[in-house]
């Protein structure tokens, strides 16, 4: 059984070959739970899948869910709330176990193509919780992920407090880890210029309220 997508170029989107994205997801599915990857424990079994077969992402999200648990502290989250934050920063890119290791891995920038094809990823994720049954909050949650508090993100072009606020510290803390992170197509940042990077986009890309928190978490000196 192929885990990856079989694409075809059309004008102006694409399509999988030979059956529908739903039927793509539900036969992948099958196959993982003849695997033993059991429904009853949805977060576990994608996790552990997301582990095994990208472990670069998987660590991606290992350290989003602490950064974001930090911001969760700052802005006054009790244990539930902060534990429901670090799921949702956990499982924000679920949804790449359905893109293609070529694409996560090239040595370059993406192509319009392959950008098109990354940016499906929150609703792969959505498609694949949805599956196992996972909470309609959580999915919500990481499907939106990469909106913009300016309202220019996807999958659906919110803003503003229309996003969650949990897909909002998420943004910020998934982006600050990919701008430090080695990467096979980017020299990583310091962590100032990262900072740096942050401040210029709240109130754009960023939602202010979770700029700061993420600052305050930062040592003062």
């Amino acid at each position: 059984m192929h885990d990856e997508l079989s694409l075809e170029l059309l004008t102006p989107t694409v399509r999988l070959v030979n059956e529908s994205w739903a039927g793509h997801v539900q036969r992948l599915c099958a196959g993982w739970k003849a695997e033993g990857a059991s429904r009853t424990n949805g977060v576990r079994a994608l996790v552990g899948r997301l582990k095994r077969t990208r472990p670069s992402t998987y660590r991606h999200c290992l350290r989003t869910a602490r950064l974001s648990r930090r911001v969760g502290l700052a802005l006054g989250f009790d244990e539930p709330r902060l534990y429901q934050l670090s799921l949702t920063a956990m499982m924000h890119d679920i949804g790449k176990i359905l893109v293609p290791e070529r694409i996560l891995s090239r040595p370059r920038r993406p192509t319009r193509f392959e950008r098109f094809v990354l940016n499906l990823h929150p609703n792969f994720g959505a498609a694949l919780m949805s599956y196992y049954g996972l909470p309609a909050e959580l999915r919500i949650r990481t499907q939106h992920h990469h909106e913009r508090w300016d309202g220019r993100g996807y999958p659906n072009r919110l803003g503003g407090t229309d996003i969650p606020l949990m897909a909002r510290i998420v943004q910020v803390t998934d982006t600050l880890d990919a701008m430090v992170d080695q990467r096979a197509y980017n020299t990583p940042r310091t962590l100032a210029d990262a900072v740096s990077e942050l401040r210029r986009e709240s109130g754009k890309q960023f939602d202010p309220r979770v700029v700061e928190a993420y600052l305050d978490t930062l040592p003062k000196e």
